[in-house]
């Protein structure tokens, strides 16, 4: 088992396995102590990489697992430049800390909207009632004046349907009129020639009868529309609330959050204190390989590197 974790100390931090078998006990629990601060790390940032995916990219279980995944590599991938260093290089670690300060103020960003939810959740109500109160005359007029429009063409229509119907009572039936040419032909030229007409008549229901239903379906559909916007209407306020909570946003709700902190001493010093925490964590592997002095496994490699410029040195002098 002990052999195991030795292994798994070595594929996370990058050592190589077997050179770590050859080197001293010291050597070993550099590898365990690597492993054990990578663990601490990457565990708090795949529980920050679950929430943020499964709240602010509406995720579902396996998206947010592997927002949580992703986050981790990462994570080991940053450290790797720090434990894999051979030797101390300033440079890298400069950029380290500042990698660190920033991943920092994000972490504890992140975990304070966790903690201070209910807080943030009091204010943002607040907030979106400013809001509502803003966006509510606009959505309610332009309402309104779908319903005016609605309304003349309501009064429209039924003003058609009125006039049909008068037309209809006074002129129920109208005379249809046809014709009909008598012919015969001709004895001499063997031609047809007209000898009359006959001339009928023949009453028939109104036509403009059959627009009467027309019309009643259109105005049913307006009166239909007129009901579905007054209700619209009465209820805007709700419709306009849950359409602002349904949108959870990371800056609204980071804008909120500064301002719940900027009111409260107590919410601003429990901030330092997690940001404190968050830097701490992420600067523990860079601590630790300042506070290493060089062991074998580091003098080995610095060897083989020595050695293999030299070859190489070598080759170019008989070139």
């Amino acid at each position: 088992m002990k052999d195991y974790w030795l292994k798994f100390g070595c594929f996370l931090t990058g050592y190589n396995y077997t050179i770590v078998k050859q080197s001293s006990e010291a050597v070993a629990k550099v590898v365990k102590k690597n492993l054990s601060a990578l663990l601490i790390i990457a565990i708090v940032w795949g529980f920050i990489g679950y929430v943020f995916t499964q709240r602010y990219l509406h995720g579902n279980l396996i998206t947010s697992l592997a927002g949580a995944l992703l986050m981790v590599i990462i994570i080991i991938q940053i450290e790797r430049q720090i434990i894999l260093t051979v030797g101390k290089n300033n440079k890298a670690m400069t950029f380290r800390i500042i990698i660190g300060i920033v991943m920092a103020i994000i972490g504890s960003v992140i975990l304070d909207q966790i903690m201070f939810k209910e807080d943030v959740e009091k204010m943002r109500i607040s907030t979106i009632q400013k809001e509502v109160n803003l966006i509510l005359p606009m959505k309610t007029n332009e309402i309104q004046e779908s319903i005016k429009q609605i309304d003349s063409a309501l009064f429209k229509k039924e003003y058609e349907r009125n006039a049909i119907i008068e037309e209809i009572s006074q002129r129920p039936t109208i005379v249809a009129i046809s014709s009909i040419l008598n012919q015969r032909k001709d004895s001499i030229t063997g031609k047809m020639v007209n000898t009359g007409k006959q001339i009928t008549t023949q009453a028939i229901p109104n036509p403009k009868a059959e627009l009467i239903t027309q019309i009643d379906n259109h105005i049913r559909a307006l009166r239909l529309q007129k009901e579905k916007k007054d209700s619209t209407l009465l209820n805007m306020r709700q419709i306009t609330e849950a359409e602002l909570k349904s949108k959870v946003g990371f800056l609204d709700e980071l804008q909120i959050l500064v301002q719940v902190l900027l009111s409260s001493n107590i919410a601003l010093m429990v901030w330092v204190l997690i940001f404190m925490f968050f830097l701490m964590i992420e600067l523990f592997i860079l601590v630790n390989k300042l506070g290493d002095d060089k062991n074998d496994y580091d003098r080995l490699l610095k060897h083989q590197i020595d050695v293999r410029m030299s070859m190489i040195d070598k080759l170019n002098d008989n070139i």
